[in-house]
């Protein structure tokens, strides 16, 4: 075992039992929601399977810009607790590099005088910025260091902290819930946008989120700007500065757009000329699962079997990952 998952798995008390072959909790959907849902309920000493349709790194997690912050969720209380929770437990991970999560200070600007810091609750050492330290034509900013998760080193740290306590892996696609109720008592729904189907939910819908990853560009601090007509954000990686991006809402393409690419490079150069010089290296298109709410409620069965849903979590996937599992645990251990 490497000393990178003992570091965050020595946090939990309980060892799946290794005889057991029947799990306890089935959680369908690998992406980020579905891996933290399921190391949590690992935690409580649960023996639990992921069944998934795909792997991971196939997932729209994969190709997220992965920056702490609150992006089409709602409603705004929950969101805010769900998110207070994942930041302070994604802050405990940064401590420990191998986890692929480090702390990075972030800039989001304004265009009104007054804007509404719902989201930064529970954030610690907010700064406001005057205009005098903003590029021109923004009436307002804050400064404030927040989680980013590496991707590429991240996703793959949480799969292999489950494995190596004993959570089993099921490639299949689940075409009903009764499916994996068959087989479990418990079973949580992390399936983003395909729960569309799989629920009958016709208010999910997909917001299209393309994104560029340059080579060569030096940034220090993220940037945030949802002035315009598409979000901008620009968050420095490990692996490239990742650009983006759209929210086009109800649109499924999963093909790069070269328009969409270079509207994105536009809005980001136009603040941030020295990016001229660097070379894209990748482009990459997801599909945020998004509705008027994150659903996370459970359904109790005659028979005491429970089916707790937990998707819809827009662009916030590792924003309120933790917190929502946090809630995902409670539903189905009390």
């Amino acid at each position: 075992m490497r000393v990178a998952c003992n570091s965050e798995c020595v946090r939990f008390d309980a060892i799946v039992n290794p005889s057991s072959n029947q799990p306890d909790v089935i959680v369908v959907g690998a992406g980020v929601i579905g891996l933290v849902t399921a190391l949590r309920l690992q935690s409580q000493g649960l023996a639990v399977e992921i069944w998934t349709r795909e792997e991971s790194e196939q997932t729209t997690s994969a190709v997220a810009g992965a920056i702490w912050y609150p992006f089409l969720a709602e409603p705004r209380e929950r969101v805010a607790a769900w998110g207070e929770f994942t930041f302070h437990r994604l802050r405990e991970l940064a401590g420990d590099p191998d986890t692929g999560v480090h702390m990075r200070s972030v800039i989001e600007v304004f265009d009104d005088d007054e804007p509404d810091l719902w989201w930064a609750r529970g954030v610690p050492g907010l700064v406001r910025l005057t205009t005098a330290e903003l590029p021109v034509g923004y009436r307002a900013g804050v400064r404030v260091d927040v989680p980013v998760c590496e991707v590429p080193v991240h996703m793959p740290w949480l799969v292999r902290c489950l494995r190596e306590r004993g959570v089993r892996f099921v490639h299949r696609e689940v075409v009903s819930f009764e499916e994996p109720l068959a087989a479990a008592r418990m079973v949580v729904n992390c399936c983003g946008l395909g729960a569309r189907e799989l629920c009958d939910d016709s208010e999910l819908q997909a917001v299209r989120g393309q994104v560029i990853r340059l080579k060569g560009a030096q940034m220090s601090e993220a940037w945030i700007d949802d002035t315009g007509d598409g979000p901008c954000y620009l968050v420095p990686r490990a692996d490239g500065l990742v650009i983006g991006g759209t929210a086009q809402i109800g649109d499924e393409r999963l093909a790069v757009d070269d328009s969409d690419s270079e509207a994105i490079l536009k809005r980001a150069m136009d603040v941030f000329p020295q990016l001229r010089d660097a070379e894209v290296i990748a482009r990459s298109v997801g599909l945020r699962p998004c509705r008027s709410s994150v659903r996370l409620e459970c359904e109790q069965r005659p028979d005491g079997r429970r089916l707790v849903h937990n998707y819809g979590h827009g662009g916030s996937g590792y924003t309120l990952a933790w917190g929502c599992a946090e809630d995902v645990a409670s539903l189905l251990t009390s």
